[in-house]
């Protein structure tokens, strides 16, 4: 299967429509443990486990597209389930994973792996995820373009560094999003 390139504007829609698909409203933070119980009601061959610290080496979390299973340490799971920005952002990326697609046994690991620096598509694939989950966690709406940074974090609860990342894809986007109006009243 050959691997499709996604434009941001087109992940973000996929985040929404997933995000809205899984019955979570626009301006509703998610949790971890709704989020893995909503996957698997809503996805029958999605599953989750719990396993050891340190069993995937330095990755944070693993999604294995042929098992349909998404491997979560403990602690990050715990960390998770406490609410922590980077711990569901993590999980989130592997939903983007699963939810976009992506095939083949993939980690949640420091950007900039050895594995992505050698393989475009495991660059574009793990660029995709990020953006998803950043774009799942905190979607893209007019209400939400109007928040700031630390409103971004308090609402999402996720963290600043994520906030502030998010803010600037949405403020960047706006003639993005305009772009296709733009053409669309050219091409009448």
């Amino acid at each position: 299967m050959r691997h499709a390139f996604l434009t941001d504007a087109q992940i973000d829609a996929r985040a929404l429509a997933h995000r809205r698909g899984l019955g979570f409203r626009d301006e509703q933070a998610i949790d971890a443990m709704t989020l893995l119980v909503k996957l698997k009601a809503r996805y029958p061959e999605f599953a989750y486990e719990r396993v050891a610290d340190g069993s995937l080496g330095e990755a944070e979390a693993q999604w294995d597209s042929q098992a349909k299973r998404l491997l979560i340490p403990e602690s990050v799971f715990q960390a998770a389930n406490r609410g922590e920005g980077r711990a569901l952002m993590t999980v989130a990326h592997e939903v983007g994973h699963a939810l976009l697609g992506h095939q083949g046994s993939l980690d949640r690991a420091p950007a900039g792996s050895r594995a992505e620096r050698v393989s475009a598509k495991l660059r574009s694939m793990e660029y995709q995820a990020r953006r998803y989950a950043a774009a799942f966690l905190i979607p893209d709406t007019p209400a939400v373009r109007q928040l700031d940074a630390t409103a971004l974090s308090e609402r999402y609860r996720v963290s600043m560094s994520a906030a502030i990342v998010r803010h600037s894809e949405l403020r960047s986007g706006e003639s993005a999003r305009a772009l296709p109006l733009r053409q669309a009243a050219l091409d009448i």
